[in-house]
């Protein structure tokens, strides 16, 4: 059974990561470089805990107790005798695969290993790997961690398969959803379908088909209402097979397909207009600062959280 679980990097995966299990009352233990680091990321579970239960999310513990499920440190070895240890590191394979190497040397033999990436290939990642061959896995968590309810699994030929059904279980008794990546494909399932649905969208707007605002319009309220409460595969069943064989047939010849630069990106990135952290990007995002933002996105996020898993909110009093 896994009860304490080693988070290695505090960023912005770590925190989400670490923040969801604690709330869920798992005991953490979260890693980085520098006690700074740390403390910026512990600071910053009152803010989020605030936001859950303003937003009516049903968190059992006080924020005492989520704290007390919280230890900081800044080396790996108090990470040895953790049953679950999820790498979060910066997207580096020489880093991930030093740690990988230092985990292997330190942790118990049951310790299972796992790494957060989407963008490095977990057989490259554990090449050092020896003692925990049978125990090492990926799972990707999605921005930002302690909301979003998907995770992707993918374990390599070695991984024992009770590893990965305990870690899956794990996982879903922590309020996530997980999903099973069968083979080791760049980007996984969903970022890939991500980029897909990006490349398309930002050729119809750099070619002139629609705006910026329109864009987002059409995504926001036709497909993306949709995915809300359905996957792609349910909505093809509902508007008939015949008739999308018939549209993909007569459209797929049509839609972006090449490997291109998009100057609508390409032009802003130089032009130092990157987003929501310059303040600049499609959009303005004035005065308030990247934090402010993040909190108002997350905020609306916790809020779609409860809409589409009503079981996670505060439950009602029985009406006698």
């Amino acid at each position: 059974m896994i009860k304490t679980v080693g988070i290695i990097g505090a960023g912005t995966m770590g925190f989400g990561i670490a923040f969801q299990f604690a709330i869920n009352g798992t005991k953490v233990i979260l890693n980085d470089l520098s006690e700074e680091i740390l403390q910026v990321t512990i600071n910053k579970f009152d803010k989020y805990l605030d936001i859950f239960r303003r937003q009516g999310f049903d968190i059992a513990l006080t924020n005492e107790e989520v704290y007390k499920n919280v230890q900081l440190t800044t080396s790996l070895m108090d990470l040895k005798d953790c049953q679950l240890i999820i790498e979060t590191a910066s997207e580096n394979l020489e880093v991930k695969q030093a740690i990988f190497k230092e985990l292997d040397n330190i942790c118990s033999e049951n310790t299972i290993l796992a790494s957060n990436t989407s963008s490095l290939r977990l057989s490259d990642i554990v090449v050092h790997v020896e003692k925990h061959r049978s125990k090492v896995l990926l799972t990707h968590f999605f921005n930002p961690a302690h909301i979003v309810p998907l995770v992707e699994m993918l374990k390599n030929n070695e991984t024992e398969e009770k590893v990965y059904t305990d870690v899956k279980t794990f996982l879903e008794s922590q309020n996530k959803v997980t999903i099973e990546v069968k083979r080791e494909v760049a980007g996984l399932v969903a970022n890939r379908i991500q980029v897909a649905l990006a490349r398309e969208a930002l050729a119809l707007l750099e070619d002139g088909v629609v705006s910026k605002e329109d864009l987002e319009t059409a995504l926001f309220a036709g497909p993306g209402f949709r995915f809300s409460s359905s996957g792609l595969l349910k909505i093809i069943d509902f508007g008939g097979l015949d008739i999308w064989n018939i549209v993909l047939d007569q459209l797929q010849p049509k839609v972006e397909s090449s490997v291109r630069d998009f100057c609508v990106i390409k032009d802003r990135v130089q032009a130092g207009n990157i987003g929501v952290k310059s303040g600049k990007g499609f959009f303005e995002y004035p005065g308030k600062g990247f934090d402010s933002y993040v909190v108002e996105r997350d905020e609306s996020l916790v809020r779609h959280l409860l809409n589409t898993n009503p079981r996670l909110g505060i439950k009602s009093l029985e009406v006698k």
